[in-house]
C-alpha cells in the first residue's frame, strides 16, 4: 500500500471516530431532556417475566406435554388459588414465579402422570399495575412485571406531549377497599430529576402518575367538583375552593392540605379555613401545579376524587381497577 493511500485511510478512520463521538454526545444530551423520553428506552415489560410473582386476577395458560386434554386457561382467584382437572383441591400459586408454579404443578400431576412436563405462561398480568394519565401520548395502565421507575412509565406512555408541564404528580395509593385513601402525593420537577437520579422513584402497585399541562392547579377531596383548573389570573385558596363548587358536608375545614413542589422538593402545609374566613389576609395565593386537598372525616371518597381531579375523563378509560 502506498504512503498516500495509508494517509488517506488514516484520515477516513479519524473522521469516522469523530462522527461517532459527536453522535454519542448528541444522544446523551437528548436522553437528558424530559420531554423527549423515548418509548424504546424502557425495557420490554415481558422481558423479566421470570421475576414476576403470580397474583390475584392474573390469567395463566397451563399446558402438559403430550396431554392436550389438560391444556387450560385459568384465572387466579382473590385467594391466589387455581383449580385444575384431576386434582381434587385448590392449588395456591399466588406469590410464585412461573418457574415455581411449574415445579408445583409437575409435582401435583405425578398422581396421574409418570413424568409430567408442565409449562406455565402468564397471559394476562392483572395483579400488580400502575397508571399514567394527562399530557402523555398514550395514557394507559401498565402491568408491573418488573421494577419500573418514573422515567420507565413515562417512556411506556410514549413520552410527554408538547403541552406537558415541567412537573409530574406521583400519587401513591394504599389498599383498603372503600376505606382506600391517598397515601401521598409527590410533586416531581423533571428538570430536577435530571440532576437528582434519586427522584426517579420506583413505581408501586396502584400508583398513579399524572402529567399536568402547563399552568394548572388541582382541587380534590371532599368538594363538589374536584378537578384541574387553569391558572389564568391570581387565584387564592378560597377562590380555588369556590371554583371546585365549595366544600361538601363533613369536611375537615381546619385540616385542608396544600401540596406544593419546589425545585424537586414536595412540601405540605395544613391550612385552617375557619381562620382564613375570619381574616382574609391569611388567604394563600396559589402557584401553578399546587394541589389543594380537602379531607373528609371518613376518607371514603378520597380515591374517587383523586382520580377525578388528576385524570378527568381518562379515568373511565383506564378503569377504576388501577386503584384496587
Amino acid at each position: 500500500m502506498t504512503n498516500w493511500l495509508r494517509s488517506y485511510m488514516r484520515c477516513v478512520s479519524l473522521v469516522c471516530c469523530a462522527l461517532l463521538s459527536v453522535s454519542a454526545n448528541g444522544q446523551d444530551k437528548t436522553a437528558e431532556r424530559a420531554r423527549t423520553v423515548n418509548p424504546t428506552a424502557a425495557t420490554n415489560v415481558t422481558d423479566s417475566r421470570i421475576d414476576y410473582r403470580i397474583g390475584p386476577a392474573d390469567v395463566l395458560l397451563i399446558e402438559v406435554a403430550g396431554e392436550p386434554d389438560l391444556k387450560r386457561k385459568v384465572k387466579v382467584t382473590e385467594q391466589g388459588t387455581i383449580r385444575l382437572p384431576y386434582i381434587e383441591r385448590d392449588l395456591r400459586v399466588g406469590g410464585l414465579t412461573e418457574t415455581q408454579a411449574i415445579a408445583l404443578l409437575n409435582q401435583e400431576f405425578l398422581s396421574i402422570l409418570k413424568a409430567p412436563q408442565v409449562t406455565v405462561f402468564i397471559e394476562e398480568y392483572n395483579a400488580l399495575s400502575a397508571a399514567i394519565a394527562g399530557a402523555v401520548r398514550e395514557p394507559k395502565r401498565v402491568a408491573l412485571t418488573r421494577e419500573l421507575r418514573l422515567y420507565d412509565l413515562i417512556a411506556l406512555a410514549g413520552g410527554l406531549t408538547d403541552k406537558a408541564s415541567e412537573v409530574v404528580y406521583l400519587i401513591h395509593m394504599r389498599n383498603g377497599g372503600q376505606e382506600q385513601t391517598g397515601e401521598g402525593i409527590e410533586t416531581i420537577d423533571l428538570k430536577a430529576l435530571i440532576r437528582r437520579p434519586e427522584l426517579n422513584r420506583v413505581i408501586r402497585d396502584g400508583d398513579l402518575v399524572s402529567v399536568p399541562e402547563t399552568g394548572l392547579f388541582y382541587v380534590t377531596g371532599n368538594v363538589n367538583k374536584p378537578g384541574s383548573f387553569a391558572m389564568k389570573d391570581r387565584v387564592t385558596l378560597t377562590q380555588a375552593l369556590a371554583l371546585a363548587g365549595g366544600l361538601l358536608p363533613d369536611s375537615k375545614r381546619r385540616e385542608i392540605k396544600l401540596v406544593r413542589g419546589n425545585d424537586g422538593q414536595t412540601t405540605e402545609e395544613i391550612i385552617n379555613l375557619d381562620a382564613i374566613e375570619k381574616s382574609s389576609s391569611k388567604d394563600i395565593v396559589l402557584q401553578p401545579f399546587d394541589v389543594v386537598l380537602v379531607p373528609e372525616a371518613t376518607g371514603r371518597k378520597q380515591v374517587k376524587s383523586l382520580i377525578q381531579a388528576f385524570t378527568g375523563g381518562i379515568a373511565s378509560t383506564l378503569g377504576w381497577g388501577i386503584l384496587r
